[in-house]
């Protein structure tokens, strides 16, 4: 598995660097991913004993002077802060090579800040309601990883077809498996932390498609040729970013 990932990074890194924004880019994204993933992995832990100073603080139900109340919620909040960075942080650290989602806009519960021992602000799971503060964003999380992990396959023909049309078949066989392995790792991770908090932003070079199998559909559908019938340079670099 470390020689695949290796071959990968090589791979993506050659292609991209022909690129000289993209081959930046991915370098940049793929440090910044390393280096949360692996502080957010061992200092997940921190967020234990925060929570439960933060709920102290903060008191319980908007009475700051109900500080026991507030103490006690922060020990739930602790536990569920703790699993959040501690799986995002190995999410990050196992795929820091990855493609990554664009954003994490609507998906999942979110963590108070960008590091454990941080005061931050506290996210409202009940703002304006539990559905949609906590019950949506969980479920998006869960389908967002089923989708990824069930359906990244389809990103190998789909960066195929989308290559040739685009005039770049090597380029597509490339970003196929890359993309194929990286929304293995990023579903999987999300589907294991569906239920707990993590980072509002994502870090790495963003995948070309929301689903993995949009760029089969189009690619299906004739999408990436001009009405000339000939790849549109333009175009070309717009799809490589």
């Amino acid at each position: 598995m470390k020689k695949i990932i290796c071959l990968l990074v090589i791979a993506v890194f050659l292609c991209t660097s022909s690129y000289a924004a993209t081959g930046n880019d991915y370098l940049q994204g793929a440090g910044d991913r390393l280096w949360r993933g692996a502080v957010n992995t061992l200092t997940g832990w921190v967020e234990f004993p925060m929570q439960i100073s933060k709920g102290w603080n903060r008191g319980f139900n908007g009475d700051e002077n109900n500080k026991l109340g507030g103490a006690l919620v922060g020990i739930f909040a602790g536990v569920g802060h703790t699993l959040g960075r501690t799986i995002s942080g190995m999410g990050d650290l196992a795929g820091f090579w990855a493609a990554a989602p664009e954003n994490n806009d609507g998906i999942g519960t979110k963590l108070d800040a960008e590091y454990a021992w941080e005061e931050g602000t506290a996210y409202d799971m009940f703002d304006p309601n539990f559905g949609d503060a906590t019950l949506k964003p969980i479920g998006n999380k869960f389908l967002r990883g089923a989708g990824n992990c069930l359906g990244g396959f389809l990103e190998f023909p789909g960066q195929i077809v989308k290559g040739i049309q685009l005039g770049a078949m090597d380029l597509g066989i490339v970003k196929g498996f890359w993309y194929w392995m990286s929304r293995q790792v990023d579903g999987t991770f999300d589907v294991a932390g569906c239920l707990f908090p993590n980072p509002e932003d994502t870090k790495g070079l963003a995948f070309d498609e929301k689903w993995p199998w949009t760029a089969l559909g189009d690619g299906m559908k004739g999408e990436y040729i001009t009405d000339a019938g000939t790849k549109d340079a333009s175009v070309k670099d717009a799809s490589i970013k």
